[in-house]
C-alpha cells in the first residue's frame, strides 16, 4: 500500500514495568469540613464529568475535583450510567454536604460525544476543563491553571494544559514514556499555531486528553469535538484543542497536574476506534491549512507522510475490510496530495546549520532512484547538498534527475564516462563540501526528518563519531517487512553506545546492527581514509562495517530506535549475487584482523571466537555455490589463502603478549631495568620480565590502569573531569584522545607547557572539582604525604573515583620512613631510590582511609584469570588501589 517513503509513527505502547504509588491522598475528603462559599472575585470554572457506569472510578474522580484549592468552581455530573449505583453515590454522599455539585441523569443514553456536549452547553463557568470519570486532578491543577489566565489581559491564551501521567487501577504511576514524557521541562507559553503543528506533524499528542486541559469557554466557536466543522469520532481532544490553538496561545506547564487511568474497562484498541483514530488523524491534516497551521510545505509534507504511515499500520491489523477499504481510500487521497505538493524551501540553504551532504552513488535503478531523491529533497534539516554519482550504463538515470535540477540548487549530478564501480563511493566522498556525510544508497529511502533529529546528537558532542537508528526494511514497492537480525532493534531509547563494544558485537558476530551506508551519519573529519578503506586496503564487500569500525575506533556511537532510514531487499543487489559472495570470506578476515590492531578484540578469545565465526559463514556461503552448482566461480587461491589465515591464526594463536595502550602483539616485554630493581624489598607489581612494552614502553601498571577505567568505569563514555597528577606519557596520550573528557594533567616540576604547576600538598582548585584522579607512583616522594592524601581527597567530587598507586613492599609489616633520612645517597641505600622518603607497606591501605578515602584493591587475574592477565604482563601480584568518596 505503501508508495511513497513511509514515516515513522510514535510508538504510544504503555509498558507497566516499575510503577510507584501516585502522591494523592483521599483518605480523609469526605471527613473534612469544606467551606463552600465561593469567591465569586474569581472567574468560576466548570469541572465537566461525563460518566458511565464506573462508580468506583468516577468518586475518585469526583473526590480530586472537590479537592480543587481554587476557590470558585462548579462541579457539573452528567451521568450516562445504565444503572442508579452512581445516582446513589452522588445523592447520598455529595449533594447534600457540596452546594457546587451539579448532579443530571439522562434519561436516555446519549453516548460519550454528546453526553459531552450536554455538560458544554449547561456549563456556567467562564471557564471549563472536563475531568472523564476514570481520571484525576491534581489538587493545584485549575488553581495553577488559572493563574496563566488571570495574568493574560489581553487574552491571548486560549489553552492550558500540563504534563501528565499514567496511572493503573490502583492509582498506581506508570512508567513515562511516549506522549507522557514532557515535551518541556519548565512552564512554556507557545504560539497556538506551533503549538499544534508539533501535535499534527507528528500524530503526537503531548496536549493531552479531556480531563488535561482547562479552556475558556467563549474561545471554543466549534461544538466540543469538532475541528474544521468536522466531527470527530475518536480524537476528540486533539479536534478541540487545534479548534482552541487556531486562535491564540498555548501554554505547557511541566508539573504533573492530571492523571489518565488505564485499564481494561476502555476501548481504545477495539477495531472501530483504531479506525476511527486513523481517519480522525488523516482529516485533521487535510484540514489544518484551512485553520492557519502546516503553512510551511515542509510541515504539511511531514504530517501528510506520518498520516499515510499510521493508515497504513492501522490497516494491516483491522479484521474488518469495510474499515480496511475506508482507510485505503483515505491513503490514496493523501498520496495524491503528497505528489502535487511542491517544496521551494530547498532552494534556500541556512547556512547558519552547519552542511550536511547526502552523498547517492547510482546504477541503472532510475524508479528507485527518484524515490531516494525525494526523500532526500524532503529533508527538514535546513542546510544539505545532495550528489549524486552516476554509474549506470544507459541515460534513464539522467532523464530522472534533470526534472529536479532546475528546480533544486543544492542538488548536484555527475555522470560517470565510464562506470567507476566501488571507485563511485570515493568519487562522492571527495566531491562532498559538507562537514556532515550521510550516505543513500539508490535503492533505499529516508525519513524526512532523518538528518534533523541526528544532527542534534552528533553536533557539538565530543566523543560522538556516529549516529544509526533503527532501519525499516521494505521490499521493492515499498511495503514493510518484518526486521531481519541485522534491522532487530538494539534498545527501545536513545543509547550512547561505547564505540570499542559496538565494534566488538560487530566483529564477533558479523551480522551489521549499525546499518547499510543510509543509515548512518557522521563527520567527514572523522573518516581518515575514504568510504569502505582500513589499514590502507579497501574492502569493498564489506565497504560500510568496515567505516564503522574505522569510526568507532575514534569515538562513541548513537543508536535512536525510531526508523529514520528505509533498507529495501530486492532482487538486484550485488550482496544477494554469487559472482561477489565469496570476497565476504577474505575481506572479513583482513577486517578481524587488522580491527585488532585498532583496539578491539583485545581479548585473545574474542579475538578467535570472531575468526572462528566467520568459519561457520563461510560455511554457508560454499552451502550456496555447491546448491548453485557454481563452485567453478570460486577464486581458489584467494579463498585458500584466507582459510589458511583464519584456521592459522585459531590453532597456532597469536602472538604470547599484548600492548593495550599501542594496541601491537609481540613474543615478549621488556624487563625492567636493572636500575630500579631493589632486591631487599619484595614489591607488589613486580613484574621484572614483563615491565616494558617494546613498541611504546608502557610500563606494566600503565596497561592495568587501562584495563580498570575501561572495564570498571564510565568515563569513556560520560562527561568527565579528570586530574592526572605526574601523568605517564601514554596514559595521557590516549585520556586526550577521549573528546568527551576534561583533562587537566600536572606536577611540581611540569615538563611541557600543557602540564600545570601543581603542589599535591596545596592544591589550587576548588572542593569537588574533579570526578576522576590519577596520582601514581608521587606520594612516595612527597614528605607530608598525608597532607597531600587530604588534599587530593578534598578536590574529589562525591562520588568520584581516583587510582592512587605506590610501591608497596610485601615484606615490611609496616610503612618505613625516617626524617632524618635525607641525603641521595642514603634515601637510595634505605629507600630504593634517591628521590624517594618512604617505602609503603600495606598499611598504605589505612593512610588512605584516615584521610577520607573508601579504598578497594582492583585486581585484573583474580577477575579474568591468570592466562588473560599474563597477555598483558600483569600476574596475581599486581593491585591497582582505587579511592573513592561518599
Amino acid at each position: 500500500m505503501a508508495k511513497e517513503p513511509p514515516s515513522v509513527i510514535i510508538d504510544r505502547s504503555l509498558s507497566r514495568d516499575n510503577v510507584q504509588y501516585i502522591a494523592l491522598n483521599y483518605s480523609d475528603i469526605n471527613s473534612r469540613i469544606k467551606n463552600n462559599e465561593n469567591h465569586v472575585d474569581l472567574p468560576l470554572v466548570s469541572v465537566l464529568i461525563p460518566t458511565y457506569n464506573r462508580p468506583d472510578y468516577f468518586e475518585r474522580a469526583l473526590q480530586s475535583a472537590i479537592q480543587q484549592t481554587y476557590q470558585n468552581i462548579e462541579i457539573v455530573i452528567g451521568d450516562d450510567s445504565t444503572d442508579n449505583e452512581t445516582e446513589l453515590l452522588v445523592k447520598n454522599n455529595y449533594l447534600p454536604y457540596y452546594n457546587n455539585i451539579r448532579y443530571i441523569k439522562n434519561e436516555t443514553n446519549l453516548g460519550q460525544f454528546d453526553n459531552d456536549l450536554k455538560l458544554f452547553e449547561l456549563a456556567q463557568g467562564e471557564f471549563v476543563n472536563f475531568l472523564m470519570d476514570d481520571d484525576v486532578f491534581h489538587p493545584e491543577k485549575v488553581e495553577k491553571m488559572m493563574e496563566y489566565y488571570l495574568n493574560d489581559q489581553n487574552e491571548e491564551i486560549t489553552l492550558v494544559t500540563s504534563h501528565r501521567r499514567f496511572i493503573n487501577e490502583k492509582d498506581e504511576l506508570l512508567k513515562e514514556e511516549g506522549v507522557t514524557q514532557k515535551v518541556f521541562d519548565q512552564d512554556t507559553v507557545m504560539d497556538g499555531k506551533e503549538f499544534g503543528n508539533m501535535l499534527l506533524k507528528y500524530n503526537f499528542n503531548f496536549v493531552g486528553e479531556p480531563t488535561t486541559v482547562l479552556f475558556r469557554k467563549k474561545d471554543l466557536d466549534e461544538p466540543f469535538g469538532t475541528f474544521a466543522g468536522r466531527r470527530y469520532g475518536c480524537n476528540v481532544d486533539s479536534a478541540t484543542w487545534l479548534t482552541l490553538l487556531a486562535k491564540g496561545k498555548g501554554v505547557y506547564i511541566s508539573e504533573t497536574l492530571s492523571y489518565f487511568r488505564i485499564h481494561n474497562g476502555q476501548q481504545l484498541q477495539s477495531d472501530k476506534m483504531k479506525f476511527l483514530g486513523a481517519n480522525d488523524y488523516a482529516n485533521s491534516v487535510l484540514l489544518a491549512r484551512k485553520k492557519g497551521f502546516l503553512q510551511e510545505n515542509i510541515d504539511y509534507l511531514t504530517a501528510l507522510n506520518n498520516s499515510m504511515n499510521y493508515l497504513d499500520s492501522v490497516t494491516k491489523v483491522l479484521n474488518n475490510d469495510f474499515y480496511k477499504q475506508e482507510l485505503t481510500n483515505t491513503y490514496n487521497y493523501l498520496h495524491d496530495e503528497c505528489l502535487e505538493l511542491e517544496i521551494p524551501k530547498y532552494n534556500k540553504q541556512d547556512t547558519s546549520y552547519p552542511l550536511v551532504s547526502i552523498l547517492i552513488p547510482s546504477y541503472n535503478r532510475p524508479k528507485m532512484l527518484e524515490e531516494a531523491l525525494i526523500s532526500a529533497l524532503n529533508q527538514s534539516y535546513q542546510n544539505i547538498e545532495i550528489i549524486i554519482s552516476d554509474d549506470s550504463t544507459t541515460d534513464e538515470v539522467q532523464k530522472v534527475v534533470e526534472k529536479y535540477l532546475n528546480k533544486y540548487s543544492n542538488l548536484h549530478y555527475y555522470k560517470n564516462e565510464i562506470p567507476l564501480v566501488e571507485d563511485n563511493y570515493d568519487q562522492c566522498f571527495n566531491l562532498a563540501n559538507g562537514e556532515y556525510i550521510n550516505f543513500l544508497n539508490d535503492d533505499d529511502l529516508f525519513h524526512p526528518n532523518k538528518i534533523e533529529i541526528m544532527m542534534n546528537y552528533i553536533q557539538g558532542k565530543e566523543g560522538i563519531t556516529l549516529v544509526t537508528s533503527h532501519r525499516q526494511v521494505i521490499d521493492e514497492e515499498g511495503e514493510y517487512l518484518p526486521d531481519i537480525g541485522a534491522t532487530t532493534k538494539i534498545s527501545n531509547e536513545v543509547t550512547i553506545i561505547n564505540g570499542r563494544d559496538f565494534g566488538n558485537l560487530l566483529l564477533k558476530n558479523q551480522i551489521n546492527i549499525i546499518g547499510e551506508p543510509s543509515s548512518v551519519l557522521f563527520r567527514k573529519e572523522d573518516l581518515i581514509e575514504c568510504f569502505g578503506y582500513i589499514g590502507g586496503k579497501r574492502l569493498s564487500f564489506i565497504n560500510d562495517i568496515t567505516t564503522w569500525i574505522a569510526l568507532l575506533q575514534k569515538g562513541n556511537a548513537v543508536y535512536i530506535p525510531e526508523s529514520l532510514s528505509y533498507f529495501r531487499i530486492h532482487s538486484n543487489q550485488a550482496q544477494q549475487n554469487l559472482k561477489y559472495l565469496f570476497t565476504n570470506i577474505y575481506q572479513w578476515s583482513f577486517l578481524i584482523n587488522y580491527s585488532r590492531k585498532l583496539g578491539f578484540l583485545s581479548l585473545e578469545r574474542d579475538y578467535k571466537n570472531a575468526l572462528n565465526k566467520l568459519l561457520t559463514v563461510g560455511t554457508d556461503i560454499f552451502n550456496k555455490y555447491i546448491s548453485e552448482g557454481n563452485t567453478s566461480i570460486l577464486n581458489e587461491k584467494q579463498l585458500l589463502d584466507a582459510l589458511a589465515f583464519i584456521i592459522s591464526e585459531i590453532i597456532q594463536g597469536t602472538d604470547k603478549y599484548y600492548c593495550n595502550l599501542c594496541h601491537e602483539r609481540f613474543n615478549e616485554f621488556l624487563p625492567l631495568p636493572d636500575i630500579y630493581v631493589i632486591e631487599k624489598f619484595e614489591f607488589e607489581n613486580n613484574n621484572v620480565k614483563t615491565a616494558l612494552c617494546p613498541n611504546c614502553y608502557s610500563m606494566d601498571r600503565e596497561r592495568a590502569f587501562k584495563l580498570f577505567i575501561e572495564e570498571e568505569t564510565d568515563i569513556k563514555e560520560q562527561k568527565t573531569k579528570v586530574l592526572h597528577i605526574a601523568p605517564e606519557k601514554n596514559i595521557r596520550n590516549w585520556l586526550i584522545s577521549l573528546k568527551n573528557i576534561d583533562y587537566t594533567c600536572g606536577d611540581l616540576f611540569p615538563s611541557d607547557r600543557n602540564m600545570e604547576k601543581i603542589d599535591i600538598t596545596n592544591i589550587q582548585y576548588n572542593d569537588n572539582s574533579f570526578e576522576f584522579i590519577i596520582c601514581s607512583h608521587v606520594l612516595e616522594h612527597v614528605p607530608d604525604d598525608s597532607k597531600a592524601m587530604k588534599e587530593l581527597c578534598r578536590i574529589l567530587k562525591q562520588g568520584g573515583k581516583g587510582i592512587l598507586q605506590v610501591p608497596i613492599a610485601l615484606n615490611l609489616d609496616e610503612t618505613y620512613e625516617d626524617d632524618r633520612i635525607i641525603s641521595p645517597e642514603d634515601r637510595l641505600l634505605n629507600f630504593g631510590q634517591e628521590d624517594h622518603v618512604r617505602v609503603y607497606a600495606k598499611d598504605y591501605i589505612q593512610k588512605l582511609e584516615n584521610a577520607g578515602f573508601i579504598v578497594c584493591q582492583y585486581n585484573f587475574a583474580e577477575k579474568n584469570g591468570v592466562a588473560e592477565a599474563e597477555k598483558y604482563g600483569l600476574t596475581l601480584s599486581d593491585i591497582v588501589y582505587i579511592v573513592s568518596k561518599e
